[in-house]
């Protein structure tokens, strides 16, 4: 593992470009994300989609000999997958200079690093490919984001019946608006790889957060649910196991295909 000195972090800040220093703040946030990710992520800052991949996958290069982040030994696509496959997360020295960059003191606490499960590594680019699909509705629609958050910051606690802690655990939570009005949504990022039993639970969780009224308490509104589908197929099949559930609040859930979202937040 390579050392950098709190002087080093110092003198580095002073020499990363705003670009920069957004790829480590959204890699910060979200733990992973490709080339392709962080391309369409700066895309507002080049002439061409195609501008952005060339120079963004300059900037990971860079930055990666910085030690300030580093790219997984696997790639979307296998070995022989394009330069926007490489999937990258930040080192310890990233972390803190972020760190310190954002709130001018403290280092963050990190556990130590170890490659992550296939499926944990699916599901958390499935998080980042939902976000930047957001962020670019909000780029050409009329939507404005006024708060993004990515799990686990975003996940909400309450006291069950006997004084024992309950979770719900959205994946990003998110308010937008539109023509001064706001929506608040928890976002579940399915990928039709859990039962309906699991949904179900998931669904009912969520009901008894909004019981014990603490959601309400601090943002004086419950948002909605928005389960977010690989497939129409599957946004079929959750609409069916969160309706037929008699016990649901009618109007808390939402189902929706990925390539949809830009229509539903807009609307």
């Amino acid at each position: 593992m390579i050392r950098i000195s709190e002087h080093q972090l110092h003198h580095l800040m002073a020499r990363l470009s705003e670009r920069a220093m957004t790829v480590l703040r959204f890699l910060a946030q979200q733990r992973f994300a490709t080339t392709s990710h962080l391309a369409r992520l700066l895309r507002p800052h080049h002439a061409s989609s195609a501008s952005a991949l060339r120079q963004t996958s300059r900037l990971t290069k860079h930055l990666a000999t910085l030690h300030l982040i580093r790219a997984l030994t696997r790639r979307i696509g296998g070995m022989r997958a394009g330069s926007g496959a490489a999937i990258w997360h930040l080192t310890e020295p990233g972390h803190r200079l972020i760190t310190r960059h954002d709130t001018g003191t403290g280092t963050p606490t990190r556990r130590r690093w170890h490659e992550p499960s296939m499926n944990f590594l699916t599901h958390t680019l499935a998080i980042t490919e939902t976000r930047i699909t957001i962020e670019e509705a909000a780029r050409h629609g009329p939507i404005t984001i006024r708060h993004i958050e990515p799990e686990p910051t975003c996940w909400r606690s309450h006291l069950g019946p006997y004084g024992q802690p309950e979770w719900v655990k959205p994946d990003l939570s998110l308010i937008t608006e539109t023509d001064g009005y706001q929506d608040h949504w928890w976002c579940e990022i399915d990928l039709a790889t859990e039962n309906p039993a699991r949904i179900t639970t998931k669904a009912r969780a969520y009901h008894r957060h909004y019981q014990a009224g603490t959601e309400q308490a601090t943002r004086g509104i419950f948002p909605r649910v928005l389960w977010i589908t690989p497939h129409p197929t599957r946004k079929q099949q959750l609409h069916r196991i969160l309706t037929s559930d008699t016990t649901l609040p009618t109007g808390m859930h939402s189902t929706i295909s990925l390539e949809e979202i830009a229509d539903v937040l807009n609307n």
